[in-house]
């Protein structure tokens, strides 16, 4: 490859990694082998060599279409963790790294997860803390209400958490469609990371941003390709409308069909991390500040307090009058 086709290419496909949880025990589903700590420092090494600009996920979003922005930058991100995730991101922080840690927030103090003192030191580091659900359970296959009270819950609790609102989401599993897309727009993220394992680019869309993910079976030969901005690629986003997309019905509890832009992970036998559930709320006879009949009494029992989530409004946006009136009446406790 020539000098002048790698910087071309350099410069207009982002690899935006994906790193699950190096501790054994905080994702769901099958049992599988985590990274070795030595792995991931080796990785680090060659990121740091490769002269690409680390960025969080909300910089490199920020960054977009302004000409200061990095020529050649790279955004690593990670789906929850715990003790040896924290020692990971230590290493990063050596390697004079950044990166996004993506948290449930449902599970923060559960052993062997994060614990609020991790968040604070988390974000000591540099590291930027977004947002991915309360429950993790895949957002495209919940009810609308269970999705806003997924989206609202976790990013109150985080705010709470770590004095500062998430600005950036990962869709749980990856799985997402277009309503569960606009809800998280609605719930004030200024931009969402999907998977699809292909590079990403300046026009990928910023509320499905397409990550890599880098398990413990990646090669280096594979990690320094994506480095050099080779690999798997999509065209720009393709409207739902257009033949490219054929997506099977999926079993809901309300609402038309709408297409899946991105599938959740396999969620294979095994032991399950229990997490609160998030139930649906009842339609209640009480209208908003505007006078719209909304649904009430979306009471969440998690984490050892009570607390009252935003409603949802007939637009099918999360009501601010109801968000206002929830925030006042059930303070969260910090």
């Amino acid at each position: 490859m020539t000098l002048g086709l790698r910087t071309a290419r350099r410069g207009q496909m982002i690899p935006v990694l994906r790193y699950r949880s190096l501790d054994p025990h905080t994702t769901r589903g099958a049992p599988r082998r985590p990274m070795p700590l030595s792995t991931f420092a080796r990785h680090c090494g060659l990121i740091a060599a490769s002269g690409r600009q680390p960025m969080t996920v909300s910089g490199y979003v920020a960054s977009l279409g302004v000409a200061s922005a990095p020529k050649n930058p790279i955004v690593i991100t990670f789906d929850d963790g715990g003790a040896e995730t924290m020692n990971a991101l230590r290493r990063l922080a050596e390697w004079g790294l950044t990166a996004t840690v993506f948290v449930t927030s449902s599970r923060v103090g559960d052993p062997g997860y994060f614990h609020r003192a991790d968040l604070h030191r988390i974000r000591g580091l540099g590291i930027e803390i977004g947002g991915s659900g309360h429950t993790g359970r895949p957002l495209n296959e919940l009810a609308r209400a269970d999705v806003i009270a997924e989206l609202t819950l976790s990013r109150r609790r985080l705010a709470v958490a770590t004095g500062d609102e998430p600005r950036t989401f990962a869709y749980p599993g990856g799985g997402y469609d277009l309503s569960v897309r606009q809800l998280v727009i609605s719930a004030g993220y200024s931009s969402a990371c999907a998977v699809r394992d292909v590079l990403s680019h300046p026009a990928d869309d910023r509320f499905a941003l397409a990550r890599l993910t880098v398990d413990a079976t990646t090669p280096d030969s594979r990690l320094l390709a994506w480095l050099e901005g080779v690999g798997r690629t999509e065209p720009h986003p393709v409207l739902p409308r257009d033949r490219a997309f054929r997506f099977p019905r999926v079993a809901r509890s309300s609402g038309p069909f709408r297409p899946r832009l991105g599938r959740s992970e396999p969620r294979l036998p095994g032991p399950a991390v229990p997490s609160p559930a998030v139930p649906s709320p009842a339609v209640g006879a009480g209208p908003d500040a505007g006078g719209r009949q909304v649904p009430t009494d979306l009471a969440q029992h998690c984490a050892h307090d009570t607390e009252r989530t935003a409603h949802q409004g007939t637009d099918g946006r999360v009501s601010p009058a109801a968000a206002r009136t929830a925030e006042t009446a059930f303070p969260l406790n910090p």
